[in-house]
């Protein structure tokens, strides 16, 4: 019975042993799978160790581009967890490296920002804001048909103007002014299709006025 308790403990102590050398993993989550442009992201996970106060790297690849750029270094906490926020201007890839360790990649779409102003009677400015240009793409002014219950297209427009935000700050607002007629008091509102908003953002719609 005495050599069964030592040969069991023994495994044990070799299993823990191998536990311990172990290669680190790593996981990440992401607290939204889109967001709005211009809404951070929370990015967590925690390393398999669990040890405290160890440096992990954030990588994002944007959309478009196949290089992974450092973004930040966060240190983990207790029990190996970490927490970093990050704030995508288009389509982005996220992923973690801790020494010769990497985890899963997680991906996290944009909205675009659609604005409608309403100038005057009839007189209306539409405008789209983002992180890359979307100038020359089409936008949909739409009215809501109570009797059929849907929405339905007005005008189809193509953003012609271009205002790009200073270098430190990656924003573009593509505009376009334009005139509809539609009855008093209807709900009107823009809509950017996911055709013509990609391949670097989701399709997205404004807030609802009435005419």
């Amino acid at each position: 019975m005495t050599k069964i308790l030592v040969l069991v403990t023994i495994a044990g102590a070799a299993l823990a042993a191998a536990a311990a050398a172990a290669a680190p993993t790593l996981t990440l989550a992401a607290s939204a799978r889109s967001v709005d442009y211009g809404k951070p992201v929370v990015l967590s996970g925690a390393l398999s160790t669990q040890k405290t106060n160890q440096s992990i790297s954030l990588e994002s690849t944007e959309c478009g581009s196949t290089k992974a750029v450092k973004t930040a270094t966060v240190k983990t906490a207790a029990a190996g967890a970490y927490t970093t926020a990050s704030t995508p201007i288009a389509g982005t890839s996220y992923q973690v490296t801790y020494k010769n360790a990497t985890s899963p990649v997680v991906a996290v779409t944009v909205r675009p920002l659609l604005q409608l102003i309403r100038v005057a009677r009839g007189s209306y400015t539409a405008k789209v804001t983002v992180g890359r240009s979307l100038k020359g793409k089409a936008v949909l002014f739409q009215r809501y048909a109570k009797l059929r219950k849907r929405w339905v297209q007005v005008k189809r427009l193509i953003l012609a103007t271009e205002t790009v935000g200073p270098a430190t700050k990656p924003v573009v607002v593509d505009s376009v002014s334009f005139r509809a007629k539609v009855p008093a008091k209807t709900r009107v509102r823009m809509l950017i299709t996911a055709a013509q908003a990609g391949p670097c953002y989701l399709g997205a719609s404004s807030t609802v006025l009435r005419a």
